[in-house]
């Protein structure tokens, strides 16, 4: 499992790289050309917003591995290191119950904008939607692992 993952933090690691440095070359196109040539790229918002979600979603797989998200341990302070790991598991339970629900529940979005295009590029709405469940089912699998360290002891897990 360790090493799927580790070949899966590289490759999402990877395409969150080239999505930035996309977004970075499309917006700097966008100003070059409307400044400098007068011709503007009617497609550069919207590929922008679609990359940026994607690279939003894609992130939250991203915080969940490397432990890179904002948590507070106030209720643990004063705790055993016991009622710590338990209070870790409930946090991981519930983190995974919080992404299995919106994972599930985007395909309704996804479903609703079906045969919807965006106004200046050739493709529809689900493109955009999609980032939803693969950004859920990410972050699950991530927290599934956390969740399997924390039950093994690993130290560091959660």
């Amino acid at each position: 499992m360790s090493a799927l993952l580790g070949w899966l933090d590289r490759a999402v690691t990877a395409l969150l790289g080239l999505a930035l440095l996309v977004l970075v070359l499309v917006g700097g196109g966008q100003i070059l050309l409307r400044e400098l040539a007068g011709v503007p790229l009617p497609w550069a918002t919207e590929f922008s917003v679609l990359l940026m979600i994607w690279a939003t979603m894609l992130t939250g797989y991203v915080g969940v591995r490397r432990d890179s998200h904002l948590s507070a341990d106030f209720l643990g302070l004063n705790m055993s290191e016991r009622k710590r790991a338990l209070l870790r598991t409930v946090a991981l339970l519930l983190s995974l119950l919080f992404v299995a629900v919106y994972g599930w529940e985007s395909r309704l979005v996804i479903d609703a904008m079906e045969g919807i295009p965006f106004t200046s590029m050739p493709i529809t709405q689900p493109v955009l939607y999609w980032s939803l469940p693969v950004g859920a089912g990410l972050m699950a699998l991530a927290l599934l692992h956390k969740l399997w360290q924390q039950w093994a002891g690993v130290r560091g897990a959660a």
